[in-house]
Parts: C-alpha cells; sequence; structure tokens
C-alpha cells in the first residue's frame, strides 16, 4: 500500500470512528444532541478537508520527481540527437566531398587524363 492510500485509509478511519464517537456522545446525552452534532458537522469536513490537502501534497511532491527526472532524462536525449546530428552532417560532407571527387576522376578518365605520373 502507497503512503498516500495508507493516508486515505487513516482519514477515512478516523472521520468514521468520530461519526461512531458522536453518536454514542448523542445517545447518552439526549440534552445535548444539538450541540454535539453541530461539533460534529464541524469537524467531520475538517478532517477531510486536512487529509485532502496532506493526499494533494504528498501527490505534489511525488510528481515533481518524476517531472525533474523526465526532464533530466529529456536533456541527456536532447545532447544525444544533438552529437548525433552533428556527427550525421559531418558524414553528408565526408560522403559530398568524395562523390565530388569521383565525378572529377571520371571526367578525367573520359577526357584521356590520368592520375598515375608520367616518368
Amino acid at each position: 500500500m502507497t503512503n498516500l492510500t495508507q493516508i486515505r485509509v487513516i482519514i477515512t478511519i478516523m472521520a468514521t470512528l468520530l461519526a461512531i464517537i458522536f453518536i454514542l456522545l448523542t445517545s447518552l446525552f439526549p440534552n445535548y444532541s444539538n450541540l454535539i452534532l453541530t461539533i460534529e458537522v464541524i469537524l467531520l469536513p475538517s478532517i477531510y478537508i486536512i487529509g485532502n490537502y496532506y493526499a494533494e501534497n504528498l501527490i505534489e511532491e511525488r510528481n515533481k520527481e518524476l517531472l525533474s527526472h523526465i526532464s533530466s532524462e529529456s536533456e541527456k536525449l536532447q545532447e544525444k540527437y544533438i552529437k548525433e546530428k552533428l556527427h550525421n552532417i559531418q558524414l553528408e560532407a565526408e560522403l559530398k566531398y568524395l562523390k565530388d571527387n569521383d565525378e572529377k576522376n571520371e571526367k578525367k578518365v573520359k577526357n584521356g587524363e590520368s592520375n598515375k605520373p608520367e616518368f
């Protein structure tokens, strides 16, 4: 069970026990039932609100950690992408250079020129 689930279960149990206690107090002190029910109506929502606030903070902390991890991994991937892109640009330039040289050599061969040195 995660911390968030545990907190929600504890809040629910606390609210239920508080409701049971106030029902018992109402039956034990019928003259004060209006006062007891008024206090109960104030306390129960407060318990749920505080519990939800705490649960939201836990979720926010967990999401911040996850977002931080995702962000760092994204930056690593971006750096890797940039390196790969630069490497590809370099390879494309080399291929173009080799292709241009091959075309020049083919023209020389067609024109009867040779790359062989004369003695």
